[in-house]
């Protein structure tokens, strides 16, 4: 009888009241959870924004460098104004 692999447990972490005002803020935001996530051992990670700021004048097609930002501005784009959900 061969063993069956656990499921990883889901890591959560949310980010509530963040403010994205820059390009570079975005990517040392997006570097910040990568790092997380690598050395604390995160094999599956639930990621929530609510209540964030993110300025409307950063291009998302320079937001797009490495797969977290990637993961990040999916996020972001299904945040409405006010910082919910849609």
């Amino acid at each position: 009888m061969t063993k069956r692999k656990q499921p990883q447990p889901i890591t959560r972490i949310t980010f509530h009241g963040i403010q994205i005002k820059s390009l570079e803020c975005f990517r040392a935001f997006a570097t910040s959870v990568a790092d997380i996530e690598e050395r604390c051992g995160v094999h599956e990670v639930e990621i929530t924004l609510s209540d964030i700021f993110f300025c409307p004048w950063i291009d998302v097609e320079h937001c797009r460098s490495t797969p977290m930002e990637r993961l990040l501005i999916g996020l972001v784009g299904r945040l409405d104004t006010h910082g919910g959900t849609r």
